[in-house]
């Protein structure tokens, strides 16, 4: 009598190729490793975009009010003074932006370049040569 369960055979031979690859166990940690860290990317992107989004709601809010103030001010220092202070917190809000920004290219590009966890078991690789742009030069 033969086995017609065919999805028991499949996992057999799954588990088969599985226990016979002898890098499985450091695959299965080097992918466990990579999902952690597209996690952790769109947290980091989640909450630089969600900051972003209050900076700039900050932002609207700061020019309807300089706007309101500076059409009631009596003088044209006063307006100046108006205009100083929402330039001042424009400016906050713009090096928090550039901040936000380095800080998130440095937390992406971390967990991009983390090491994987099993290292080759060869030697190093050797040296490449640089290879140089030709140099164009104008036809007579």
């Amino acid at each position: 009598m033969t086995n017609t369960d065919f999805s028991e055979q499949w996992k057999s031979m799954q588990n088969m190729f599985l226990l016979s690859f002898p890098h499985s166990e450091s695959f299965r940690e080097n992918a466990r490793r990579f999902w952690e860290n597209q996690d952790k990317i769109l947290d980091n992107m989640e909450a630089f975009t969600g900051n972003w989004f209050k900076r700039r709601h900050t932002g609207t809010h700061s020019a309807r009010e300089a706007a309101e103030r500076m059409s009631g001010t009596g003088s044209i220092v006063d307006m100046a003074q108006v205009y100083q202070d929402w330039a001042k917190g424009a400016f906050e809000r713009m090096m928090a932006d550039a901040i936000a920004c380095q800080e998130q290219i440095i937390a992406a590009t971390g967990a991009l370049t983390s090491p994987p966890l099993a290292p080759a078991e060869k030697g190093p690789e050797p040296a490449r040569p640089e290879t140089k742009a030709p140099v164009r030069t104008k036809a007579p």
